[in-house]
């Protein structure tokens, strides 16, 4: 059999994955990674945003290194190939890509980005995928894996090819509707949340890959947005 050829197991999967995703959550993003986990074994990813000039920014952090993610956005974000900025007509096209779909192994394993980064940390193959919503690129998903045995194969590409698109519709419908965040920006969302769930400043910071001085911006920001004084009277008004 075509090891690309996608089985009726894998069909459930997908419509699984679909069913799972498709309810109101808080946490959609973390939510989602959390079922590309336990349902196809993705099980280290980075959800990012995209704003509306198509730059990737606020990324969910789901057990990829903290360090590795920060050093990243710090030192490595421009040698990364699949960085859908850099082949967006491949993306809007194929979805889903792997290093392999764009350099020989020998090419990538002599490549700055995985001998000054990616190797240092364990990871030793990546994949990105696209989300686009009504031909707006809205977000992306990105992967790695730290078997240096498996990599991820065509069929991996074909699955999520389909959940792409259940993600970005997903993701797309719930940041338009959830009507009581209307006044808020996609980071403030997150802020929010967190702060719903009773947390401090500093755990808000570590948990967005923000500085507290941040949080508190965005606080005071979200505070004159509803015209309440602290976080109390915010968690109440919503």
């Amino acid at each position: 059999m075509n090891s690309q050829v996608l089985t009726s197991k894998d069909y459930e999967k997908i419509i699984h994955f679909s069913s799972q995703i498709a309810y109101p959550v808080e946490d959609t993003r973390l939510h989602i990674q959390h079922k590309l986990a336990d349902i196809f074994g993705y099980d280290q990813t980075v959800f990012w945003y995209a704003d509306n000039s198509g730059n990737l920014n606020d990324p969910i952090n789901y057990n990829l290194s903290d360090r590795a993610l920060s050093e990243y956005l710090t030192d490595y974000h421009d040698y990364d190939l699949l960085h859908p900025t850099k082949n967006v007509n491949l993306f809007r096209e194929e979805k889903a890509i792997r290093l392999v779909d764009l350099v020989t192994p020998n090419q990538y394993k002599n490549s700055p980005f995985y001998q000054s980064f990616l190797k240092g940390y364990g990871y030793h193959d990546e994949m990105v995928v696209a989300l686009i919503h009504q031909d707006a690129f809205i977000g992306a998903i990105g992967m790695a894996q730290k078997k240096e045995l498996y990599k991820f194969t065509a069929k991996d590409c074909n699955i999520l090819k389909l959940v792409s698109d259940v993600i970005a519709s997903v993701f797309s419908h719930q940041l338009k509707n959830n009507s009581e965040y209307n006044l808020l920006s996609n980071r403030e969302i997150d802020v929010v949340n967190l702060v719903k769930k009773g947390l401090t400043n500093q755990v808000i910071a570590a948990k967005l890959h923000i500085s507290v001085n941040t949080v508190k911006k965005h606080l005071q920001n979200i505070y004159e947005k509803y015209s309440v004084q602290n976080r109390t009277q915010l968690v109440q008004k919503l």
